[in-house]
């Protein structure tokens, strides 16, 4: 892999002084992850199986795509490929830290002008990807309440199904979901579209954003992660609603849009995952019969 990954970058940057030296990262769900030094330079490789490429040009883009609208920072990509037995996306290192509040307030303010940028009358994307381990259907729709239940929640429970994993009957809770979105009539904001607060760093004194699942949805969706009792998230949420203040009902269609993040990681984890996800229907099946 090492050998792919130095003739990418040789031929793509003429500054390009060589690989020094690696190391491998800790952490990750799906991917192994490396720190790779050239002369003064680093640079963050991610890397899989081989046939795992077309998930790694589709984070490409999608980070492109992000970079595009200038309103939050991600890693710039420097590549994409295979060796005999491996794929690569080759990024940007950013020295890791967590974030700040002060950090936080700034992504709000950032995400908050994400979400109003460019205009689009439908929601999905031109293509499908992936969150976690699943494939992520984006097929356009005009209404959310039909999108958001039938290709991320109803998705993700035949994929649960797939696995041998039951949560109650499958269209009773696409149907509670429908209901909690029917009156609920969003504009299509980009999105980040699995907006963990691991999914966010601190570098360079600015929150960086990265593994993107992108697509044009509800805003709400890139805020439901962020939980009452982060302490990161009062100061996101103020900054956020001071230039784009959340409409009424925000709290109310929460844990429908958590579920679809539940779901995805119970059937890529399981454990704690599946009771997670499975109290959450229990309660939207109690309060949208």
């Amino acid at each position: 892999m090492w050998s792919a990954i130095h003739r990418l970058l040789e031929e793509q940057q003429s500054d390009f002084a060589g690989i020094s030296h690696y190391h491998q990262c800790h952490g990750g769900e799906v991917n192994q992850s490396w720190q790779m030094v050239s002369g003064d330079k680093h640079y963050f490789i991610k890397s899989n199986h081989r046939e795992m490429l077309p998930r790694f040009i589709e984070e490409a883009d999608q980070l492109a795509l992000l970079a595009r609208t200038g309103c939050v920072r991600v890693p710039a990509v420097y590549g994409s490929g295979t060796s005999r037995h491996h794929s690569f996306l080759i990024l940007e290192y950013l020295p890791p830290a967590p974030l700040s509040k002060a950090s936080a307030a700034l992504l709000g303010e950032q995400l908050a002008r994400l979400h109003q940028w460019s205009e689009q009358p439908k929601f999905g994307l031109d293509f499908d990807n992936s969150v976690t381990l699943s494939p992520q259907p984006n097929n356009w729709q005009n209404r959310w309440s039909s999108f958001f239940p039938e290709q991320r929640i109803g998705w993700q429970l035949q994929i649960a199904a797939e696995k041998k994993l039951t949560f109650g009957d499958t269209e009773q809770i696409i149907a509670s979901v429908a209901r909690c979105l029917e009156n609920h009539h969003p504009a299509p904001s980009l999105l980040h579209g699995d907006l963990w607060p691991g999914h966010c760093a601190e570098a360079h004194n600015s929150p960086w954003l990265f593994n993107p699942a992108c697509y044009w949805g509800d805003r709400e969706c890139d805020l439901a992660l962020w939980q009452p009792d982060n302490v990161l998230t009062t100061p996101l949420i103020q900054a956020y609603e001071k230039i784009s203040p959340l409409p009424a009902g925000y709290a109310d269609r929460q844990p429908a849009y958590r579920l679809y993040y539940l779901l995805n990681r119970a059937c890529a984890f399981g454990e704690h995952w599946v009771e997670e996800a499975q109290q959450v229907i229990d309660t939207l099946l109690r309060d949208y019969r």
